[in-house]
This record gives C-alpha cells, structure tokens and sequence, in this order.
C-alpha cells in the first residue's frame, strides 16, 4: 500500500511539473513599437487587428497589429544578454539638438565661442539613409550681434543595428541674417550654410540621444554702422568655420 502511495505522489509531482514546464513555455515577451515590452500569456492573435494577450496576474489586455513590432517566447530569451534593438530604421523621426560652436583664433573676435540650437522632422527610409528638414538659430559670437535662422535639408544614417551606434549626418541649406541696431548692424544677409558631422546614437528605449562633432561652414554679409560719426558704414562679408560639439534627442 506504501509503494502505491509513493508512486502515486510521483506520478502528481511530476504531472504538476510538466504543467508548471507547459506553462513557462506558453510565456510570451511582447515588444512594442515604442519601445516597451509586456509578459504573458497570448489568447488570441488576429495578425491583421489585434493581439490579446493575458498577463501573468490575469489581466486581459488589447494591442493593435500595428503597434507589435515581435513576440520571443521568454524561455528563449537570455536575461543577462543586451537590451533588445529597439530603433525604427524606417518611420517618420524628430530630432532636437543644442551645439556649442568652438572660437577661432584670429584678429576677429579671437578664440570667443558661440552657440546654437535647431528642431528637425523627417522621414527614414532605411537604417542608413533619413531625410529631414529643419530650422535653428546660429549665434557664432557670442558677444556679438552677428545672428543668423538656417534653414536646412540633412541627410543621415546608422552604421549598425545596435542600440548604440555610430551615425553620419550632412546638412546643407541657406541661412537668413538681420539687423541688430543694438550690436551696431544696419543690414544682414544670409548665405550657404554646409555642416557634416560625425557621432553615436545610444539609448535603450524609444527615446534615442545623439553627440556629435561637426565642423560647420556658414556664409553671411553683416553692415555695420561707424560709430564714430553715425553716418559711414562697412561691410562684413564673412565664411564661418567652426568646429562644434552637439548634443540630440532622437525620437
């Protein structure tokens, strides 16, 4: 009579085993479009409409096919390995950046250093080649009135398909400059504006940051007005070169 007891508890141990084994395999890792991820357990998944998926406390909860970007079985998924991939290489993509321009040595304004800030929109066709247009604002001496609003096309890409990545950009457009009577300047106009830089994208969820280092090549005319009688002027007909220092958000 032992013996069958025994074996009998054998047999219930090693059937809740096996369920508690069938369970963990039915364990499921969502991961999101935007970055995040949920566990549990999948109901139902119409590929077309929508995912259901219950979680491990028994909630039930609805996610739109769009928004899923994979599901990995989590017995699969190594806890001590780098955090997923999670960058679009393809979507629409918005960039904010602050830069800080590096002075010149020279008679002009020597060694002074400038700075400046832009806002871009753009599209991602592949992980090497993005599209955007953007708008900023230049001041490339800070002491000065000399102020120039770019306008800009920019091109850019990711080398690997990594979270933290090396990037490439290249903006070209024309920047618009404008009197500043306080600084002394009559009359501005803008000119050519080429800006190649190198960085690293990094981030592990929908928000990415970006540093850089760029040099940047900007043309403008400045007028200014002799202070000396009010009434003769001369003209500033200027390229800058600065090498800058700049710092994104990436979404």
């Amino acid at each position: 009579m032992k013996r069958l007891i025994y074996v009998f508890l054998v047999l219930v141990i090693s059937s809740v085993g096996l369920t508690a084994q069938e369970n963990d395999s039915d364990l499921m890792v969502v991961y999101l479009k935007d970055g995040s991820q949920m566990e549990g357990y999948i109901q139902k998944w119409d590929y077309e409409t929508k995912l259901y998926l219950k979680n491990t406390s028994g909630s039930i909860f609805e996610f739109p096919a769009k928004s899923v970007d994979k599901v990995v079985q989590k017995s699969l998924i190594n806890l001590d390995s780098a955090p997923s991939y999670s960058f679009n290489e393809n979507g629409i993509y918005y960039a904010w950046r602050m830069q800080g321009l590096i002075g010149n040595s020279g008679q002009r304004f020597s060694q002074t250093p400038g700075y400046g800030y832009s806002f871009l929109a753009g599209y991602r066709s592949t992980r090497l080649l993005g599209v955007g247009i953007g708008i900023g604002y230049d001041k490339f001496v800070d002491n000065s009135g000399e102020e120039v609003i770019p306008v800009f096309a920019e091109f850019s890409g990711y080398f690997q398909p990594v979270n933290t990545s090396l990037y490439y950009s290249l903006g070209i457009g024309y920047s618009f400059a404008r009197e500043n009577r306080d600084s002394g300047i009559i009359d501005g106009s803008g000119g050519l504006l080429v800006y190649p830089a190198l960085g690293v994208r990094f981030g592990n969820g929908k928000m990415k940051y970006t540093m850089d280092v760029g040099y940047k090549f900007q043309k403008a005319t400045f007028t200014y007005n002799n202070p000396w009688d009010g009434r003769t002027t001369h003209e500033q007909r200027l390229t800058y070169k600065r090498l800058t220092l700049r710092f994104g958000i990436l979404i």
